[in-house]
């Protein structure tokens, strides 16, 4: 899983279709329609959208992104768009998190964003047919509209965007197929629309049947408390971290100890994957009962054994700002580590780290500096580049997904070199991950090793599990041990499919297997009491 927002969760599931808004004929009219979006089974967003005179008005919620986003877009009697405005709240709506406006003048778009309040940000020498949000299918069906049962090409700014795209629309008898910037969508009848790389199906509600409540809105209070009857202690705390650069801030965590065993405690540092995670590491509510640092943690306090879980960077309880690379965040371990060795209760010889995805890359880059580490646990972690990671998640889907025509697959095929020089550039942490090579730091690890995947790990493909393990050993590292799950995807869960981050939201058991955690447990006890 990547940290970056806009890949993550295509590395554990994001629903993320580039916008076309299609400026309609003045004095057209149509009802309101309602899209419910479908991925894995689950629904996972909804969509609304009115068009009346020259104004075109649409609300998409996506709780999976804690997203709610209100645009409208107007155009003037020729049909020629002139405005754009948006307001970006929590997926609850009671929470503004940004606001966006996009005017013609003259043959120029003026951009202006903010939080509370709009700022003139940039002059973009460009005339539009219209600025568009994210995160909206109904646009499909505009552009199929706007169209009028001819083959053509539209130009359109994305929302946040400075370039143009091209929007394709080719029609066939019974399917209109909507091509934008590496996308295809396919419009079928009755309006429902697929996006077969996506893996995702939008339906329009009839108005009649029920409407159930759309999953995920508001988060049920999360409680980081032991269980009654619990095995350990909890004690939630806060750790002060000083960046390299920036402010001081503190993140919050929950320290967990056996009741029984000898004191000082060994302890294990839980490291989670891309974006900011809280400290279960947990998918609410793409996988609701998805708690898996809270799992290790029970697991290991039966053995006597101690766990540091802590939310990210600004996520959770703990403060700080995004920005940072991989090596920030490993940083941040570095201290924690550090507080833990302080602590009277904890052994200072015996913190191992544990890390999943992104957090298996940061716990061989802090035991590569620190021969104190007495043991690294690397879930799902990779062994290639962070371009190299990419390539393979885009390249996959489109490979895979049914209903591409031959010419729309090597299209969309061509198109993922671009989109990951696009990703690379996009942000600081991006372009550290791109280049970063995990074989270079596992090759300075002296700490024993256990490399855990699942065989069905589409995000981290699992020959990247052995791949590591050479390179610790050629480096003359020999205690490294390899586990591979049959049926397990990235999450370590259990799949009938073929463990596509697009499955998630269907998955039936959310919570550990056994065997995972008694393979962990055990290791960890082998080489932090020793039996």
């Amino acid at each position: 899983m990547l940290r970056d927002a806009r890949w993550e969760k295509t590395l554990v599931v994001v629903l993320t279709v580039l916008a076309l808004c299609a400026g309609m004929l003045e004095g057209q009219e149509q009802p309101g329609r309602l899209y419910r979006m479908i991925q894995g089974g689950m629904e996972v967003g909804r969509e609304t959208y009115r068009w009346s005179g020259g104004v075109l008005e649409r609300s998409v919620t996506i709780p999976l992104l804690n997203l709610k986003l209100d645009s409208r877009e107007e155009f003037d009697s020729a049909g020629r768009f002139v405005r754009f405005s948006a307001q970006v709240f929590n997926a609850s709506g009671d929470t503004t998190r940004s606001m966006y406006l996009a005017e013609v003048l003259g043959d120029s778009l003026r951009v202006s964003r903010g939080r509370d309040s709009l700022r003139v940000r940039r002059m973009v020498a460009l005339r539009p047919d219209g600025v568009v949000p994210a995160q909206t299918v109904s646009v499909i069906a505009e552009a199929a509209e706007r169209a009028r049962g001819r083959d053509t090409t539209f130009r359109y700014l994305p929302m946040g965007g400075d370039s143009l795209i091209d929007v394709a629309v080719r029609h066939g008898r019974d399917t209109t197929v909507v091509t934008m910037a590496g996308i295809v969508a396919q419009l079928l009848p009755a309006g429902v629309i697929e996006l077969p790389v996506q893996r995702i199906r939008s339906e329009v509600w009839n108005g009649r049947d029920s409407l159930p409540v759309l999953p995920g809105l508001r988060r049920p209070a999360v409680s980081y408390d032991p269980t009654p009857g619990a095995s350990y202690t909890a004690e939630h705390v806060r750790v002060v971290i000083r960046p390299a650069t920036g402010d001081t801030f503190s993140l919050a965590a929950t320290l967990t100890l056996p009741l029984r065993g000898r004191r000082p405690f060994p302890v294990v540092v839980m490291m989670s994957g891309s974006g900011q995670q809280d400290r279960d590491e947990s998918l609410w509510p793409l996988v609701p009962e998805y708690r898996p640092f809270r799992e290790y943690a029970e697991r290991l306090a039966r053995e006597g054994i101690g766990g540091l879980r802590y939310d990210d960077r600004t996520a959770g309880a703990s403060g700080g700002t995004l920005g940072g690379t991989t090596a920030d965040y490993t940083d941040d371990v570095r201290q924690l580590v550090a507080w833990l060795r302080a602590r009277p209760d904890i052994a200072p010889a015996r913190v191992a780290l544990l890390g999943h995805s992104e957090g298996g890359v940061m716990g061989p880059l802090l035991a590569a500096d620190d021969p104190r580490i007495a043991a690294v646990v690397i879930l799902a972690g990779p062994s290639n580049t962070g371009r190299a990671v990419v390539r393979d998640q885009l390249r996959r889907p489109i490979e895979t997904a049914a209903g591409l025509s031959a010419e729309e697959r090597a299209s969309q095929l061509s198109a993922v070199e671009t989109q990951i020089e696009e990703w690379v550039a996009s942000n600081p942490w991006t372009r550290w991950f791109a280049d970063y090579d995990p074989l270079a730091t596992a090759r300075r690890v002296r700490a024993p090793v256990l490399i855990q995947h699942g065989a069905l790990d589409r995000q981290v493909s699992v020959g990247q599990a052995d791949s590591l393990a050479a390179a610790i050993r050629a480096a003359g590292n020999r205690d490294v041990t390899v586990r591979i799950y049959p049926r397990l995807n990235h999450l370590f869960l259990p799949t009938d499919g073929d463990g596509s981050p697009s499955e998630y939201g269907a998955l039936r058991q959310q919570t550990l297997p056994r065997e995972v955690l008694d393979d962990t447990a055990a290791w960890l006890l082998t080489k932090l009491i020793g039996r």
